[in-house]
């Protein structure tokens, strides 16, 4: 008798992602017959604007996935996310492109509440991070105000003090309760967002 090789053509699919910069998120992918049955126990290749990620055998029902931590690259925007199938003797390759939409880290602003005598040196002190994996913020300038008057741009320090910004400020306010803002204007990475603190003369 003869022996007919059968060979399969193969779909893909997978799903779009959204995630802030830092954060951790599954990519997944379906490798399917045309007649939609799933194709266990095959590789699928994926890819991050071209840069190999990672590789998955696909599941009984077909899908494969990779955990991916959404690194800085170029900051927010649309990243091209590509699973690939490189095909066998059984089944033609495939492959499926899907979007992540990649959305600015959260800021982490801590600020130092301040008590001093009218006309003495308030020590400003502020620490930003950026959430969810509290990285310093190194090299980023934070906009001190005291009840909404800005007073000087300060820009975070670097190395064993990483994401520290300081400023000794000789006080003209007034006696009593005042608010101590640290400000980040925002940037490619990062949100804008502020902390702030009580600034306290008497």
């Amino acid at each position: 008798g003869t022996l007919t090789a059968q060979t399969w053509a193969t779909k893909m699919s997978g799903v779009d992602r959204t995630g802030p910069i830092a954060s951790y998120r599954i990519l997944k992918a379906w490798l399917w017959k045309m007649d939609n049955t799933p194709i266990p126990g095959k590789s699928i290749l994926f890819k991050l604007d071209g840069t190999v990620l990672g590789s998955d055998n696909t599941r009984p029902a077909g899908y494969a996935q990779i955990g991916y931590t959404i690194a800085d690259g170029a900051g927010a925007g649309v990243r091209t996310i590509r699973a690939e199938w490189a095909g066998d003797g059984g089944y033609l390759p495939s492959n499926c492109t899907n979007k992540l939409t990649v959305t600015k880290a959260t800021p982490y602003i801590w600020v130092m509440p301040r008590t001093v005598p009218q006309g003495g040196i308030a020590r400003f002190y502020a620490y930003f991070r950026r959430l969810p994996d509290y990285q310093k913020q190194a090299g980023k300038t934070l906009s001190f105000k005291i009840d909404g008057t800005w007073i000087v741009d300060v820009v975070t320090l670097s190395g064993a003090e990483a994401g520290i910004a300081r400023y000794n400020y000789t006080t003209v306010e007034s006696v009593g309760n005042h608010t101590l803002r640290a400000e980040f204007a925002g940037d490619a990475w990062v949100d804008a967002g502020y902390g702030e603190a009580l600034l306290r003369i008497y």
